[in-house]
């Protein structure tokens, strides 16, 4: 449990990283839930924590991912665009390993 909390953690930091990075209006909250996800792993990580605390901090983290993939709002739907298509192929495959990589270690 404690590899996922830490996959979570680097896969937030990404998805955060990306999103400020395209200054996107359509992507603050988003980016704001991303924030609060990092900030409850790593309290959660720096204080003494056993399985328990890791489930219940697990689930938070569920609850916000629900939250940021939203139809059409969400990160579901959300889409970077470039005029150049092997640029936007490449940031938006980037994205798409992110949104994949959450769902997998979400739905576990």
């Amino acid at each position: 449990m404690l590899i996922d909390i830490e996959q979570l953690r680097f896969l937030f930091q990404e998805l955060k990283r990306i999103l400020e990075k395209e200054n996107d209006k359509e992507t603050l909250y988003i980016i704001s839930q991303s924030k609060l996800a990092l900030l409850l792993i790593d309290e959660c990580l720096k204080s003494s924590y056993d399985d328990i605390d890791l489930k219940q901090l697990l689930s938070k983290l569920k609850e916000i991912y629900t939250k940021i993939n939203q139809p059409r709002v969400g990160l579901s739907d959300y889409f970077i665009w470039r005029d150049n298509y092997e640029e936007r192929i490449k940031v938006n495959s980037e994205l798409d390993t992110i949104k994949q990589s959450l769902i997998l270690i979400i739905r576990k």
